[in-house]
């Protein structure tokens, strides 16, 4: 069989170039937060440190040093501080490090109100005042819990999630914006008394967090005043 000569130095070539390409050597696949990457043990750029470094260094040293305060909401039941990439623009340099955080304060008799994490598993530290009433410090994702100041001085809470989003849905909102037929089928109510309760749910006194009226009474503290301008705005998907 006759190899025509352009096809026979063609191969010749493909040949020598294979021969003569040195082996691939690759650096290593992260460094040390803060230091540079060190150099690859050859001419091939390792783009995924190299990337990371560069990115990095985009920000100056202060835009890795996170304050709550920068980032809080005051309703009548407490300040909720978020520190989720999600909505917050000051957190420009924390998506690569998959965190989150959320500085909750609850006033007096306040509740933050039983609610999941679809995207993340919460580990709860109480930072000032009394124990709250938990479900459960460490909450798996998609696990009803919440946390309730019953005294009457404010209690202050940190949840920490492993994920930059972990989203919140309250359980309350969810569940009572459901249809009327699905709501009185699972429940067994009329459809008047499921509309009172839809009505008291998605009323403004109700928004997360809320109070028990039976706390409140105990420490002698009026109900306060409930507005949509000093409240959170939530819907029955992911909130906050």
């Amino acid at each position: 069989m006759q190899w025509p000569t352009a096809l026979i130095c063609i191969l010749a070539l493909m040949c020598c170039n294979c021969q003569d390409a040195p082996a691939p050597v690759f650096g290593p696949a992260s460094t040390v937060f803060g230091q540079p990457a060190p150099a690859p043990a050859s001419s091939v750029p390792n783009l995924a440190v190299d990337s990371e470094a560069q990115q990095r260094r985009v920000f100056p040293t202060t835009d890795f040093a996170f304050g709550f305060e920068e980032n809080d909401f005051q309703t009548p039941a407490g300040t909720q501080s978020s520190l989720f990439v999600n909505n917050n623009q000051v957190l420009a340099t924390l998506p690569g490090d998959g965190v989150g955080q959320n500085l909750i304060t609850l006033a007096p008799c306040a509740i933050n109100q039983p609610h999941v994490h679809p995207r993340g598993t919460e580990v709860s530290h109480i930072t000032n005042g009394k124990p709250c009433s938990f479900t459960n410090p460490l909450s798996t994702s998609w696990l009803v819990h919440f946390g309730q100041n019953l005294q009457c001085d404010p209690a202050q809470f940190i949840a920490t999630f492993p994920t930059r989003d972990p989203g919140t849905v309250t359980v309350s909102l969810a569940f009572f914006n459901l249809p009327l037929s699905a709501l009185r089928a699972t429940l067994g109510l009329d459809d008047a008394t499921l509309q009172a309760v839809v009505d008291q749910v998605n009323s403004p006194q109700q928004v997360n967090p809320s109070f028990d009226t039976e706390c409140l009474a105990r420490c002698n503290i009026p109900l306060p005043e409930f507005t949509k301008e000093n409240t959170f705005t939530q819907v029955p998907g992911s909130s906050w």
